[in-house]
């Protein structure tokens, strides 16, 4: 089947530290790409490598450059990035990733092409490879997809995966939904920004890993997101103060009972084998900085930014629905296929009047987004 061109024009944002040569390497396979590129956002995040000199070489009349003051961190940076893309430009989609992606020229176009010709998609990522195209998958890029029910749409001739999260390495979305769920969280500083983010865009719609589309990290090494138990490397450790703390709000954000799994697993499962498990490297200060990030996190609650101010109502959460629905029908014995005819046709107000349990959880529900 042939894919119909639409009219819709992207912005690429790259968030950048102190890596000039890659950062030279992902702007040029940015500015590569054969459809729908309009602009791209390059946020410095205060590089001390050139990297402000090179970037006030491009004539280039697509490139926007902003050159921060202080170094706001990956999370800070993408905040800045989507901030910009709403309040200076009009293009209808944004296109994130980090100074080491690189994308394959063609990788826009079906993220775009999917977009357009599927309802309810809230995002999309491309497929992430570690080093080059033909290489293994890069670990720390492998979103979660929606258990069981990925396959629903791989009936098309451009495929994707659906999944319920994604990293800011090539991952896409829309104006209209960046109004609907803000920015990405800023304080989170470095780790776990993406994966909360696309949490909530994949409460309201559905996300997916467009298969066609490629691109490749080129990160120093290919290791598992967050692996504090193996971590060797001196100079990465510091990053684990915001895993966990920010671990444990990304949780929050799902549901109390989730921060409270993840609060405990953290404690149960990585605490034990750090102190215990033989030849671990910095063993007291991973201990430490699993403690301390936990116990921050339960406390640790940012709002959340709106460019356009927050929606008046709350925006329908696929996660409320499902609860609200099985509050209002307690008999019903619930199929994959019924709570994806749910998420499809039914709105929270839909469930009122059912039962006390369920009037009472929306009343919560309502009330609890307008004293956020």
């Amino acid at each position: 089947m042939e894919t119909k061109m639409t009219d819709k024009k992207v912005t690429a944002a790259i968030v950048t530290y102190n890596r000039l040569a890659l950062l030279k390497e992902s702007l040029a396979a940015v500015l590569n790409q054969t459809d729908y590129l309009s602009h791209v956002i390059v946020v410095n995040n205060k590089s001390d490598d050139g990297t402000k000199e090179y970037l006030a070489t491009i004539s280039d009349p697509r490139v926007l450059v902003y050159n921060s003051p202080e170094n706001l961190g990956g999370a800070g940076g993408f905040n800045q990035a989507v901030r910009l893309f709403m309040e200076q430009l009009d293009d209808d989609y944004v296109w994130l990733m980090d100074d080491d992606t690189m994308v394959e020229p063609d990788a826009l176009k079906y993220l775009v092409d999917f977009m357009d010709e599927h309802q309810h998609v809230g995002f999309v990522n491309s497929v992430v490879r570690w080093g080059a195209r033909n290489g293994n998958p890069s670990w720390m890029n492998v979103p979660a997809p929606r258990v069981f029910t990925w396959q629903t749409a791989l009936n098309y001739d451009n495929p994707g995966i659906e999944v319920v999260n994604s990293t800011f390495v090539s991952v896409m979305f829309s104006r209209a939904m960046v109004n609907k769920v803000g920015l990405p969280q800023k304080e989170y500083f470095i780790w776990g920004d993406d994966m909360e983010f696309t949490n909530r865009i994949a409460d309201v719609d559905r996300g997916y890993t467009v298969v066609k589309s490629v691109a490749v990290h080129k990160s120093k090494e290919n290791s598992m997101p967050g692996d504090i138990i193996r971590e060797k490397d001196d100079s990465r450790l510091w990053r684990y103060r915001y895993e966990f703390r920010n671990r444990v709000l990304t949780a929050r954000r799902i549901s109390k009972r989730e921060m409270r799994l993840v609060a405990w697993g953290a404690l149960r499962y990585e605490l034990p084998r750090v102190l215990l498990k033989r030849n671990i490297k910095f063993r007291w200060q991973k201990a430490g900085m699993i403690i301390n990030g936990v116990f921050k996190g339960l406390a640790f609650n940012p709002e959340i930014e709106y460019v356009n101010g927050k929606p008046k109502e709350p925006i329908r959460s696929i996660n409320a629905l499902l609860r609200a629905y099985q509050l209002a029908n307690p008999d019903e014995r619930m199929t994959l296929d019924r709570e994806l005819e749910i998420i499809d046709t039914y709105q929270l107000d839909d469930l009122r009047g059912k039962t006390a349990k369920a009037d009472q959880f929306i009343a919560d529900y309502k009330k609890d987004y307008q004293n956020k």
